[in-house]
C-alpha cells in the first residue's frame, strides 16, 4: 500500500472492509479511502436542504478533498462544487454587508473564534440552498431562524427553486436587477414576513417554519388570508419594505438595492 497504511487497514470512511478488499485511492493530503467511498461523499453533497461543505474534507484531517486528474469524473465534480463554494463565500460576504453581520463584536474581539474573519462569520450565520433549476446557490435566511428545522434529513430538491427561477415560472416580474444581477433576488413566504426557501406545487413560496408546518399536517395553505400573522409595518417587518397582505405571491426584488 502506501507508507503507513496496508492492505489490511479499514477504510476510515464506511469502516467496513480493508483497503486492499476494493479500489482505493489517496488524496492530496495523502490519506487513503475506497474510491467508492469517496464518490459517495463527493457526489451525495450535503445531508439536508442547507448548503454545507463540510462533505468536500477529508475525513481524517478535515483538509479539502484532491485527487489526481486520472479520476477524471471524481475530479471534475469536486472543481464544480468548488467553483459553486466561491460564488456563494463571495454572495455570503456581499450579504453580510446587507444583514450587518458584520458589524458584530465578535469579528474585533481577539479571544473570538472568529476574530477580524468575516468570511467564516458570514458562512456561519447566513443559509444557502441549492436552486433545483439552475444550480446557483440562494439566500435562504440566516441561520439562527431554521435551527428548528425538521428532524428528518429526507427533502424535495424540487422544492428548492431561487426567485429568480421560481419567478420565471409564475411569470411574476422582478427577477433581475439591473445593478447586481440575480444573486439577491428573494421572495417572501406567501403565508407570513419571511425570505422563503421552498417553491412548492410550482406556485407557492414557503419560508422553512411555514414549510414545516404544512409538512406537518398544520396545513397552512387552507387557512384564510384572516388567519395569518398579519404584517407589522415596514419598520418591523422582517423583510424591510412594504408588501400585500400575507396569502399573496410577492416578489421582493433585490435585496440589497431594496435596502439602500
Amino acid at each position: 500500500m502506501y507508507e503507513d497504511y496496508s492492505e489490511e487497514d479499514y477504510c476510515g470512511i464506511c469502516m467496513i472492509s480493508g483497503l486492499g478488499d476494493e479500489p482505493s485511492i489517496i488524496l492530496g493530503c495523502k490519506h487513503i479511502f475506497h474510491v467508492e467511498c469517496i464518490r459517495k461523499r463527493v457526489f451525495g453533497k450535503w445531508p439536508s436542504p442547507r448548503i454545507t461543505w463540510q462533505f468536500l474534507n477529508c475525513s481524517a484531517c478535515k483538509t479539502q478533498i484532491s485527487v489526481q486528474a486520472d479520476h477524471v469524473e471524481l475530479s471534475r465534480e469536486i472543481n464544480g462544487l468548488l467553483l459553486m463554494k466561491k460564488k456563494m463565500y463571495t454572495m455570503a460576504l456581499e450579504r453580510a454587508k446587507y444583514e450587518a453581520i458584520d458589524k458584530s463584536e465578535r469579528l474585533r474581539d481577539p479571544n473570538d473564534d472568529y476574530y477580524n474573519d468575516l468570511q467564516s462569520w458570514a458562512n456561519f450565520k447566513l443559509a444557502y440552498y441549492q436552486c433545483y433549476k439552475c444550480k446557483i446557490p440562494y439566500f435562504g435566511g440566516m441561520k439562527d431562524c431554521i435551527a428548528a428545522q425538521q428532524a428528518s434529513q429526507e427533502f424535495k430538491p424540487e422544492e428548492l427553486v431561487c426567485a429568480k427561477c421560481s419567478a420565471a415560472d409564475l411569470g411574476i416580474g422582478g427577477s433581475n436587477c439591473e445593478t447586481h444581477g440575480t444573486d439577491f433576488i428573494e421572495f417572501k413566504c406567501k403565508f407570513c414576513c419571511s425570505i422563503s426557501q421552498w417553491f412548492c406545487w410550482g406556485n407557492t413560496h414557503f419560508c422553512e417554519p411555514c414549510h414545516k408546518k404544512q409538512c406537518s399536517g398544520d396545513y397552512v395553505s387552507r387557512k384564510k388570508a384572516s388567519e395569518l400573522p398579519k404584517c407589522p409595518g415596514k419598520a418591523q417587518c422582517p423583510v424591510k419594505m412594504d408588501h400585500p397582505p400575507n396569502g399573496t405571491e410577492f416578489s421582493l426584488g433585490c435585496a440589497i438595492c431594496r435596502n439602500a
